[in-house]
């Protein structure tokens, strides 16, 4: 197993303090600019020669996929996914997440959403909304949320570094560091003004050549990640988009938009179906994405052909064996029991 990323990530999980300017920029430089070409037989390049929105993994090998669900800063969940153990019926010997990344013997796709602590962190953003209305951007509770953030958005960056081939991210509505409106980007706000807040955050404790290059490592993210035994969004697809149109839809604002913020039961009830059908002949196929929080193990969709995935109070990840009905009892497992 490679050396330098086990004590890569045991610096960042175990850090208590921000990371550096000069750590940050050029981490998320190298990230961006890895996948600003990540030009693949996996990543067909869009018309414009550009990269293209879509992962298509179905005319590559077939390995396990392990898909991590909205993440929320929470870094401790990335850790315990990382050492936890395969099941051998998937993975022969059982070995660790990070044990099978660096043989390559699984692709993990994570669903977006890496900032913002959401209900977890309800008590600390409105203490520093407080401080916030006040003009204080860098208070000590904004210190303690972005201290999580980006300790989780620099472990998964360093990851898709040492494994660009097997480690996946797409993006989720909250990859909108500048909380900017458009391109399929809305600004942020729950139980405060959490976009502003970060963008605040970030612009005076580091200054605006982070943000950018944070931005642009957002805005290179693909959109969808396509297998023979599944599909995946960050969010249910509002509406059927074509494999030519995801290729395509780096700047469509109608894609991203309804790849990464369709709510519940706004979504077309064949929209799954159809682009699963675009991909792959399997009728046994499912379209799983985070997104929207939900209670237990998973809810189904669309005549049971969407599976949420994201229950922000456990540490629940999934795992698609190829050539395996999914079947949610064993495959939706706690990394955290």
């Amino acid at each position: 197993m490679n050396e330098e990323i086990t004590k890569t990530l045991s610096v960042l999980f175990n850090a208590e303090t921000l990371p550096s300017h000069e750590y940050l920029f050029n981490l998320a430089d190298k990230v961006s600019s890895l996948l600003e070409s990540e030009k693949t037989s996996y990543r067909p390049e869009a018309d414009n020669g550009e990269n293209g929105a879509l992962l298509d993994f179905t005319s590559e090998e077939e390995l396990p996929v392990l898909i991590i669900p909205d993440l929320h800063a929470r870094s401790y969940f990335l850790s315990h996914i990382l050492n936890f153990k395969l099941p051998e019926e998937t993975v022969k010997g059982s070995p660790s997440v990070l044990k099978a990344l660096s043989e390559k013997k699984i692709r993990v796709i994570c669903v977006g959403d890496l900032l913002h602590s959401e209900l977890r962190g309800r008590e600390r953003w409105l203490n520093a909304l407080e401080d916030f209305q006040k003009g204080n951007f860098t208070s000590q509770p904004m210190k303690d949320e972005m201290q999580e953030g980006l300790t989780l958005l620099s472990s998964v960056m360093e990851l898709k570094l040492a494994f660009p081939d097997v480690f996946h991210v797409l993006k989720g509505n909250h990859e909108n560091i500048m909380n900017e409106r458009g391109e399929g980007n809305f600004p942020f706000r729950k139980f405060a003004d959490e976009g502003e807040m970060v963008y605040r955050f970030m612009q005076e404790a580091y200054g605006d050549d982070i943000l950018m290059v944070i931005s642009s490592f957002e805005k290179a993210l693909p959109l969808l990640a396509a297998f023979n035994s599944c599909v995946i969004s960050h969010a249910e697809p509002e509406t059927f988009f074509s494999k030519e149109r995801i290729i395509n839809g780096m700047h469509d604002e109608r894609l991203i938009q309804g790849l990464t913020w369709t709510p519940n039961d706004e979504a077309d009830e064949d929209s799954c179906i159809k682009i699963i059908n675009e991909f792959t002949k399997n009728p046994d196929a499912i379209y799983l994405g985070g997104h929207r929080p939900i209670s237990g193990t998973c809810t189904f969709r669309q005549g049971g052909k969407y599976i949420q995935i994201h229950n922000p109070e456990r540490e629940f990840i999934t795992l698609i064996t190829p050539g395996r009905i999914f079947d949610p009892d064993r495959d939706i497992m706690d990394v955290n029991c």
